[in-house]
């Protein structure tokens, strides 16, 4: 690694660790869904929250927004909600020709999409542009998004009246996907005689967009990870090898028989190899203050990074079969090293 790239990882990860420092002041035990948070806006990737009500996804949000010196909104998603009500509308000024754009909630930093599965497909539609392209398209005006835009998305895993299936497209353009457990009995009693009221919480803004802006352009830029040859491979295989209509490219034919009965759908495009490359590529140098990329780097992500592309078979799930089963099962018969 060169000194000047050393140098500009080595300062987001410290940078990294003021944040979380700070952060855990008031989001107790969640030290893993910070670092996934933190490494999609490195990554510049959206994150897929699931969890029970009351487990502090839109604190953390606010939290991180305080943090990083940016702003955040709230987006609670319902079924009456319609597209321009998230990106906004064009509306003319009365008595006169002129029509103004009043932009929508999704112009904002850091950006919570409440319980999207709410919203109807129509709905979820408004996310797709800004999500991937980062910007809106307002009448005939490409309006852009702030340079670290970033989705939460939250889902209630457990109340599933009144909710819509999320689309494809919408999933797939989630880097990431993690699930929040309850606390720890010691963390919950920590929960229980604190405070949420942020401005009772000596929270310091500790960071700013110059802090993460140098490594998110880096890791952007094209290049770098494909240096490393063996890990790109190792991604590469796993993203092909989730697919059922390839799995006989690197499995048994029994395991190929088996992954399909289990496994209906991929929605792992060649966006997500990309996305994993870019996660796993902050998660090692970033997150971790690693110097090299490892394969248990790759296996850790891989459950975030797969858990919301699989789609299993009805038989899969009536049998108790979870994702992250199938994806432990997956890694375990894909070798890191491609046998020639």
């Amino acid at each position: 690694m060169m000194k000047e790239t050393l140098k500009i990882f080595s300062e987001a990860h410290e940078a990294v660790k003021t944040i979380i420092k700070e952060m855990s002041k008031v989001i107790i035990g969640q030290t893993e869904t910070i670092e996934h948070v933190l490494m999609c806006i490195f990554a510049g990737g959206h994150i897929l929250l699931e969890s029970a009500p009351g487990l502090a996804k839109t604190l953390m949000a606010e939290t991180l927004s305080k943090v990083l010196r940016t702003d955040s909104k709230r987006i609670q998603l319902t079924p009456d909600l319609t597209p321009q009500d998230i990106t906004g509308f064009e509306m003319p000024v009365f008595g006169t020709q002129l029509w103004v754009t009043r932009k929508g909630p999704i112009f904002t930093t850091i950006c919570i999409a409440d319980e999207i599965n709410r919203a109807a497909e129509k709905t979820q539609a408004g996310f797709m542009e800004p999500m991937q392209e980062r910007k809106v398209t307002i009448g005939l005006e490409d309006l852009p998004l702030d340079q670290l835009f970033t989705l939460i998305g939250t889902r209630n895993p457990i109340e599933t009246g009144g909710t819509f299936a999320i689309a494809e497209a919408i999933l797939d353009r989630f880097l990431v996907n993690a699930i929040i457990d309850y606390p720890s009995l010691a963390d919950e009693k920590k929960i229980a005689v604190g405070t949420e009221d942020l401005s009772k919480i000596d929270i310091r803004a500790v960071c700013g967009k110059e802090d993460i802006l140098p490594a998110k352009d880096f890791v952007l830029t094209p290049g770098y990870i494909e240096e490393n040859h063996v890990m790109v491979d190792y991604i590469a295989r796993i993203i092909d090898t989730s697919r059922p209509q390839h799995t006989h490219l690197h499995l048994s034919q029994k395991d190929t028989s088996y992954y399909r009965s289990m496994v209906s759908l991929s929605l792992a495009s060649p966006r997500a190899t990309k996305a994993y490359m870019r996660a796993v590529l902050v998660f090692s140098h970033i997150i971790l203050g690693d110097k090299m990329i490892l394969p248990e780097h790759v296996k850790t992500l891989a459950k975030s990074i797969l858990r919301h592309r699989l789609i299993l078979q009805s038989e899969a799930e009536y049998s108790g079969l979870t994702t992250d089963e199938i994806i432990e099962w997956l890694l375990n018969r894909v070798p890191i090293y491609r046998s020639e």
